[in-house]
């Protein structure tokens, strides 16, 4: 029996985007969904699990989750006028079918939907055209409706394309202006297609999905039209082994929301029939040929060899022991009458010597490829090789294994990464935050996790974000247990803005505002600090609730005014900078950190309206410390003062020099009137 998983089954974009964005956001807050998330419910239990709630009475304390059907117009507005923080997962092709929807009924058209109309997807688009649109299931239904001159149809987004094209070419025969809105997913219509081509090829059809889902209900219906039997179920116990007997192919499909773990837990279940089958089949056949010719145990053995040999179709993966290596081939013990052989030409590749992989005795899987014209069964290491690889990846992928593996190449949108095969890392996962240059990673190795796993292309899609924001979360929940105000920690600059610096202490960044920098003035938080230098740093302030640490450089560096205190004196002059005006006065910064003010009344002993009048920013100036408050740590500045400390010196030089000059004695007047007289009688 060979079991066959269709193309592109499980997850759609839209639900895949769904379900993140719930995982995402319940890492970082409470959350609850806006009706059941997607149409499937033990997805939907797996995300309880993990914290998801669904009590709408709750909505008031919690983020709400728009599930991926979408909401109705009022319902997204009540969700805003109550302040909830709306985490809209629609589906974006949802969303489109709601504004197509809502803009043809406001150009004037009368709108048709194609659907379910008890379905929550339709049940939103009717209600983004003040729900006046109408609702058909079929053109028998249409037939019943009086049709306007102006219609615009649409579908639900997992409707069949051949119906929707039912109800246009109906409309096309009855409506003078019609307008057809494109809105069935692509996605679903590749997996309806992959399904009806399945469905033609095997005996069993297995469809894996929710029994209300629209989508999954009609695979199975599409399977059925293919005259296979068809069975439609939730979860692996539900399969049956009858329903496989003597049957040869079966094939395996899923709904849109449908997730991997459970299509890998069906496929499982299957593996475990096959085997229970092709061991029932085997002891039948033996059994058999006991009765009809009464062989011996020995003879039983050989004829259990014959079977497992005649068994052996091409494409089977089997395991085998390996018995010789030469430089030729290699032989493996498969069980059979004879060895298989594995050619040269089916190693691995060119690039990976296998006699240096293998050692005799291993025991390895193979692939059967062709019988040679003397009956030797031809194997082959390369398919069975990746299979084997994928698997553990696979494995890794399901237990959250961390991966090591070098960069081998850049490629537009991320990285090429050696994990056996070439498994590629997107851009945006490579890092926690943004990169801009990926020269950097190229030869070093990258710490990985598996997200994506595609066997048939042997597509192997790895993330180091998931890594790293799982490290950054420990980290983060580590610190919030120790963390406490007055605490100095270490950190690394992540990110300046105009009004601080944001700091990672290891676990969650705090934020060092701009007047935290330093006791002087900063201007930009690049003056002070760069991002990646590693500093350290005082706990000013921990909000809990928010999840918000306020952090200081300055409390680390002293208060420079202590220290400069002792360097000046009051009625001493110095010089300062004007760094800030303000309408009462200038602030003048004496040394960095250190500044005092000179009020507007100290600046002249003239009258002065405005302060720009007599300075600028920027400016040096002559200063006089008119007082100093410790207390307060404040100090008060006078130009003034010099202007009349100038004046009063300039008088006493003045006074001084007129004392000199006043000092007359009693002989000094004698002479000066000695002179006087002997003067007037020589000029008689």
């Amino acid at each position: 029996m060979k079991i066959i998983v269709a193309e592109h089954a499980g997850f759609c974009f839209g639900v895949k985007r769904a379900v993140l964005m719930a995982e995402e956001a319940l890492q970082k807050e409470a959350v609850t969904s806006l009706g059941s998330l997607i149409h499937n419910k033990q997805e939907v239990n797996r995300l309880k699990e993990l914290g998801l709630n669904d009590d709408l009475e709750d909505l008031q304390n919690n983020s709400v989750l728009i599930r991926s059907h979408g909401i109705d117009p009022e319902g997204y507005n009540k969700l805003k006028q109550q302040g909830n923080k709306i985490i809209d997962a629609t589906c974006p092709n949802v969303r489109k079918a709601q504004i197509l929807a809502k803009e043809a009924y406001e150009q004037g058209s009368q709108v048709i939907i194609l659907g379910n109309k008890d379905h929550v997807e339709v049940e939103g688009i009717r209600a983004w055209t003040n729900n006046k649109a109408i609702v058909v299931a079929s053109v028998s239904e249409l037939r019943s409706i009086n049709l306007r001159d102006k219609v615009a149809v649409l579908a639900q987004t997992t409707e069949k394309e051949c119906r929707f094209a039912e109800i246009v070419d109906y409309l096309k025969e009855k409506v003078f202006d019609l307008k057809v809105l494109s809105t069935i997913c692509s996605a679903t219509k590749i997996r309806q297609e992959a399904t009806r081509r399945l469905a033609q090829k095997v005996d069993v059809m297995l469809v894996i999905g929710g029994k209300h889902s629209s989508n999954t209900k009609k695979l199975a219906e599409i399977s059925k039209a293919c005259n296979v039997n068809t069975y439609l179920i939730e979860e692996a116990k539900e399969i049956q082994a009858c329903w496989f007997k003597n049957k040869l192919n079966v094939g395996v499909t899923a709904g849109a929301s449908t997730p991997d773990w459970i299509i890998k837990e069906v496929t499982i279940q299957m593996e475990e029939i096959k085997k229970e089958i092709n061991k029932t089949d085997h002891e039948e056949i033996i059994v058999q040929e006991q009765e009809a010719t009464k062989i011996t145990d020995d003879e039983v053995t050989e004829l259990q060899n014959q079977i497992e040999i005649k068994n052996l179709q091409q494409g089977d993966m089997v395991k085998g022991i390996v018995v010789k290596i030469s430089n030729e081939d290699i032989l493996v013990d498969v069980g059979g009458k004879s060895e298989g052989i594995i050619p040269e030409t089916e190693f691995i590749s060119k690039n990976i010597n296998l006699q240096e992989t293998l050692n005799i005795g291993d025991e390895i899987l193979v692939e059967v490829i062709d019988e040679d014209k003397d009956g030797n069964i031809i194997l082959s290491r390369k398919q069975a090789y990746f299979d084997e690889l994928l698997e553990k990846l696979e494995a890794a992928k399901n237990s959250g294994e961390i991966i090591d593996a070098p960069v081998i190449e850049i490629v537009k949108g991320g990285l090429l990464v050696d994990v056996g095969v070439r498994g590629f890392v997107p851009a945006s996962q490579v890092e926690r935050s943004f990169v801009e240059d990926f020269q950097q990673y190229l030869g070093k190795k990258l710490r990985l996790k598996v997200t994506e796993i595609d066997k048939e292309k042997q597509n192997v899609v790895l993330s180091q974000r998931i890594v790293l924001e799982e490290e950054y979360q420990k980290q983060k929940e580590a610190l919030w247990e120790e963390i406490e105000e007055g605490q100095t920690r270490k950190g690394v600059v992540k990110r300046l803005t105009n009004f601080g610096a944001f700091v990672d202490i290891g676990g969650t960044d705090g934020l060092i505002h701009i007047s935290e920098l330093g006791w002087g003035k900063v201007n930009h938080p690049s003056e002070v600090l760069k991002v990646n230098d590693e500093i350290e740093v005082y706990v000013l302030k921990i909000d809990k609730d928010k999840e918000k640490i306020s952090l200081s450089l300055k409390a680390l560096l002293g208060d420079p005014f202590e220290n400069a205190i002792s360097k000046f004196a009051v009625n001493s002059i110095v010089k300062g900078k004007v760094v800030r005006i303000v309408t009462f006065g200038a602030f003048v910064e004496l040394e960095p950190g250190v500044e005092g003010l000179v009020h507007i009344s100290m600046l002249s002993d003239k009258r002065i309206n405005k302060v720009e009048e007599v300075l600028s920013e920027g400016q040096e100036i002559e200063v006089k410390i008119v007082e100093i408050d410790k207390s307060k740590k404040r100090i008060a500045l006078s130009i003034k003062d010099i202007k009349d400390d100038k004046e009063k010196a300039d008088f006493k030089t003045y006074l001084d020099q007129h004392k000199q000059e006043d000092k007359v004695t009693i002989g000094d007047l004698i002479k000066i009137n000695k002179s006087a007289l002997f003067k007037d009688s020589t000029d008689k």
